[in-house]
Parts: structure tokens; C-alpha cells; sequence
């Protein structure tokens, strides 16, 4: 690739290549490769998706835009403007497109490129109304994650803003998040993009015999798994913090704690049962507790017998999907 020479005075490496702020060479670029935009669709996707994505590299997307669209490019330097001013004097907008090192087919065009004492880059998103989320959502994730790997960066701000239900901006400054690299990620969303860049080159075959909604089907599962694992791992870890404050209140694990928080309240409940005890009652009544013993063993000997006698085949099915290392 043509380029330009960017500064990284944090890391080894002296450049990184990115072609010139041309729009028709940025195209034509970033169509021989995968972009952080795609790179998701690409690891979560399957082979329909991928289709779909090379069929516009190929071809040209069929999409032109739309009013978030638009609104995203209006705002974009108005939000990098606010963030220069409130995170770091160093941000500066970006419209090259950068390619790895050793990966020159592996391409990201950051929003903006920063370095204060770490060289970071920023991906910055403007909401409709309503937006509600304060985490990263996985593809804007996973397109983060992409730029740290093409830029060699150790880190991404994430910036976001909701616009007012009249379709304005609003009046509060952008929040933001600093996102860390995350190794396996990486090395997940590379090799994806390694299994389709190699597909490509292969003339994109189709001779795995599925059907594209039945591959399309998987890979939505394994999408979906990954996003239950990691729900319930979160889920988890909020509960132990919920817990651990129930453990400090004096006297709630005897009354019990009701409590609420913004999005979401606690009750807490203490109760008792009656529990049979067979140590005290086999202490206490030993020939009682003997002859219940005896006759539970005898019920469960009649229940053997007569399924030897009267049992019927009943059918069963199994199920069992198991997510594969892409490209293998």
C-alpha cells in the first residue's frame, strides 16, 4: 500500500502504512481486505454472511446510507471535538486507512488517533433517542478490539451520545469508556479474518453440502452461546457483590434485607422448614428407622421387577452442537 508515516513513540515499530485521505483510494483499499466494520459479521456470521460481505467488496455495497448514518458522519467531529476538549488534548480526527503491519490485508479506519502516555485510538457513535445501554455493545466491541490489533494500540476510548426525542443533540457531553485489549479476542476476530481472507482467495467455495440458512443457523447459536455465557458469568459476579453487602448488614441473614436500587430491587428472605433427620431419627428409634429402611429398599426392588415385566421402549432425542474453531 501507498502511505504516510505515523508517529508511534510507544512501541518499537517506527510506522504503520495508511493510504493518503482520498476517498476512491480509501474504497479501493479497504475493499482488498477485512475492515473493523466487517470484522464482526465475519467471526459471528455464516458462509451467507460472509457471501454477502464479499459480494460488496467484490461489487460495491448496495447501501448508500441512511438519516443514522448521516447523522453519524454530522456529529463525529463534533464529538471528537468534545472529547479532545474534556479526555485528551492529543485526539486528532483520522480518515486514513491503516493496515497491520505484517497483515497488510487486516485494515481499520479509526474515528481519531491519540497518544498521551499510551497510544490509543477512538471509535465515537451517536444514538436515536432512547438508547439505553451504558456497556459496549459486541459488535462496537469487537470493532475496537480490531483497530488495537491493525494499529498495534494498547488501548480504545469509546464514545457515545443519545440524541433528545426531537432528533436534536443533546446538551450532556458524550460518555465514554476506555477499552482494554483484550489478547484472545484478537486472536479470534484474526483468525476469522484469516479463514474468510483465505476463502476469498480460494474462488469463495461452497461444498460443505449445508444449506445457507442451516449455516447461518449455527453460527447464530454460537453467537448466542457466547453472549449466554458471558450474561451468566456477569450475572454472577453481580450477585456475589449483592451478597457480600447482605453478609455486611447486621442482623439480615437472621430478618432478611429489602433493598432498591435503580434498576432493579432485593428482597432477601430467611425461613425455615422441617427437614427429616434420619442420624437422629436411626439413633432414636433404630427398629423404626430399620423397618422404613427395609421397605423403601423392597418398594425399590418392585419398581425394578416391573419395569423388567411391563417396561415399554420410550423414544429419546439428543441434540448436541458444539462451536468449531473458525477456518477448521
Amino acid at each position: 500500500m501507498s502511505g504516510v508515516d505515523v508517529a508511534l513513540p510507544d512501541r518499537e515499530r517506527p510506522m504503520l502504512w495508511a493510504v493518503a485521505p482520498d476517498r476512491e483510494a480509501w474504497l479501493a483499499e479497504r475493499a482488498k481486505g477485512v475492515c473493523a466494520s466487517e470484522v464482526h459479521r465475519i467471526a459471528n456470521g455464516g458462509r451467507s454472511t460472509w457471501r454477502r460481505i464479499l459480494e460488496d467488496k467484490l461489487n460495491g455495497s448496495t447501501f448508500k446510507g441512511n438519516r443514522h448514518t448521516r447523522r453519524g458522519h454530522r456529529r463525529e467531529p463534533v464529538l471528537l471535538g468534545v472529547l479532545k476538549d474534556t479526555v485528551s488534548r492529543t485526539i486528532e480526527p483520522n480518515d486514513r486507512l491503516f493496515s497491520h503491519p505484517e497483515h497488510s490485508r487486516h485494515m481499520a479506519t479509526p474515528d481519531a488517533m491519540g497518544s498521551d502516555d499510551r497510544r490509543f485510538g477512538v471509535e465515537v457513535k451517536s444514538h436515536a433517542a432512547g438508547w439505553a445501554r451504558t456497556d459496549v455493545p459486541p459488535d462496537h466491541y469487537d470493532q475496537c478490539q480490531w483497530g488495537m490489533w491493525v494499529t498495534e494500540s494498547p488501548r480504545w476510548l469509546y464514545a457515545w451520545e443519545v440524541m433528545d426525542e426531537d432528533g436534536l443533540p443533546s446538551l450532556d457531553d458524550p460518555a465514554h469508556v476506555w477499552i482494554d485489549r483484550d489478547e484472545k479476542r484478537i486472536a479470534e476476530l484474526a483468525a476469522a479474518a484469516e479463514a474468510f481472507l483465505a476463502w476469498w482467495d480460494a474462488g469463495a467455495p461452497e461444498d460443505d453440502g449445508l444449506p445457507d440458512e442451516l449455516d447461518e443457523a449455527l453460527a447464530a447459536w454460537v453467537e448466542a452461546r457466547a453472549r449466554k455465557q458471558a450474561a451468566e458469568a456477569d450475572e454472577k459476579a453481580a450477585e456475589a457483590v449483592v451478597r457480600a453487602h447482605i453478609a455486611g448488614v447486621p442482623g439480615a441473614e437472621d430478618k432478611g434485607l429489602k433493598l432498591a436500587g435503580w434498576r432493579a430491587q432485593v428482597a432477601y428472605t430467611v425461613s425455615t422448614r422441617r427437614v427429616l433427620d434420619e442420624a437422629a431419627w436411626r439413633a432414636a428409634e433404630p427398629d423404626g428407622w430399620r423397618e422404613w429402611a427395609e421397605a423403601a429398599e423392597a418398594a425399590e426392588r418392585a419398581r425394578k421387577d416391573a419395569e423388567l415385566l411391563y417396561g415399554r421402549a420410550a423414544r429419546q432425542t439428543r441434540l448436541r452442537i458444539t462451536p468449531r474453531e473458525v477456518g477448521k
